[in-house]
């Protein structure tokens, strides 16, 4: 059964990662806390595991979201190519950070991170196409990229709660959440490349690679690829007042849950 909702784990989180640009890390981190420890995942570093796995399933994920955005003009490539390197710099950064703390602090940290998304996502005004600034230059937006890569890898998720607020602010958003689908590519490949030298899980033994499941990772990812077409191809027909009700209230609901864990 747990095989199972492993699959279900990357259905949804393929759909979300395609719908709102988000990788899909912020609805796989509290899925596998809850679905490792029934598969024998146990232990101080289970956090860590969660998020390691997140990293390795936001791989295939993003690249089909981004696949589905780019095929409808929906990728913002100078956007993109000036906050990539930042953004792969901080994730290594962050990789290691994740290994050195305690789960307690990690989950916080995801707690804390996720109000931040929140907040910043409902205070970006509905601007028109033609009322929104210019992007920052290279310099300003690889060190955001720096910020949005540290933060995300050391949370396991793929930069969306994050690069799509910000990007919202200075293009449509449904071109954000694209090129937010196409960031986590970059965040994700070097945040699984840290996990796996980082050290390695005591919670597992030979399946885990790194911090890596590798068993989840590829039950997820594989039910992922199927549904994040899908949720690009939905991005596109819905207004934007829809998206963001959306991508704030799944926030709350991931926030809500996590909360109680971390009271627990």
């Amino acid at each position: 059964m747990e095989w199972f909702f492993c699959v279900a784990i990357g259905l949804t989180s393929g759909f979300l990662g395609g719908l709102l640009g988000i990788g899909g890390g912020t609805v796989i981190v509290p899925a596998l806390l809850f679905c490792l420890p029934r598969l024998g995942i146990q232990g101080a570093d289970l956090t860590q595991v969660a998020i390691a796995t997140s990293m390795a399933v936001i791989i295939p994920t993003s690249i089909s979201s981004a696949r589905a955005h780019a095929l409808r003009g929906a990728v913002d490539w100078t956007a993109l190519t000036r906050l990539a390197p930042g953004v792969a710099a901080g994730a290594l950064g962050g990789t290691f950070l994740a290994a050195a703390i305690g789960g307690k602090a990690l989950l916080a940290a995801f707690i804390a991170f996720a109000l931040f998304a929140l907040w910043r996502m409902m205070r970006t005004p509905a601007a028109s196409r033609h009322d929104l600034p210019c992007l920052p230059g290279a310099t300003q937006l690889a060190v955001k990229g720096a910020g949005i890569g540290l933060l995300s890898s050391l949370v396991g998720v793929g930069g969306g709660l994050l690069s799509v607020p910000l990007l919202a602010g200075h293009i449509p958003l449904k071109r954000a959440i694209g090129t937010g689908s196409a960031l986590a590519l970059p965040l994700a490949a070097t945040g699984m490349a840290g996990y796996m030298l980082a050290g390695h899980a005591a919670a597992c033994g030979p399946e885990c690679l790194g911090y890596i499941y590798m068993p989840a990772a590829l039950a997820t990812s594989l039910a992922s690829i199927a549904t994040a077409p899908l949720g690009a191809r939905l991005a596109h027909h819905w207004p934007v007042a829809a998206l963001k009700r959306t991508f704030a209230l799944m926030l709350a609901a991931v926030i809500a849950d996590l909360a109680a864990k971390f009271l627990a």
